[in-house]
C-alpha cells in the first residue's frame, strides 16, 4: 500500500506548488523584511536603469524595453510584488551599462 504524497512532494519553488495537474502559486508576505528590501531595491535599479522625470514616463519605456505592462512596472515600483529572475537580470545589465557610460562621461 502506498501513502499519499506530500505536499512537499510536490514543491516547484518556495512560492508554489503542484496540486495534481495545478500549480498553486502563494502570495508573497509582503510584511517579510527581506520580501520588502530586495523589492525595494529591485525598485532602485529600475529608475537607475531608466532615468526618468516621472513613474509614469519610467514605467512607460520600462515597459517597452522588458515587454511587460505599464501597470506591472509600477507594481514593481511600488514594491507590490517581485519582479522574475529574467527581468531582474534584464534591468541590472541595462543600470549596470547606464552606470558605466554615465561614469564614462557617455564616451566609449
Amino acid at each position: 500500500m502506498t501513502s499519499c504524497p506530500r505536499l512537499s512532494d510536490f514543491q516547484v519553488s518556495a512560492s508554489s506548488t503542484i496540486c495534481g495537474d495545478k500549480v498553486w502559486k502563494f502570495p508573497a508576505n509582503t510584511t517579510d523584511g527581506n520580501v520588502f528590501s530586495s523589492r525595494k531595491a529591485f525598485a532602485s535599479l529600475l529608475w537607475r536603469a531608466f532615468p526618468s522625470p516621472s513613474e509614469h514616463d519610467l514605467a512607460r519605456k520600462a515597459s517597452r524595453v522588458l515587454d511587460v505592462s505599464e501597470r506591472q512596472v509600477k507594481n514593481w515600483l511600488h514594491c507590490d510584488h517581485s519582479a522574475p529572475i529574467q527581468h531582474f537580470f534584464a534591468v541590472a545589465a541595462i543600470a549596470g551599462a547606464e552606470i558605466i557610460l554615465r561614469d564614462r562621461g557617455g564616451r566609449t
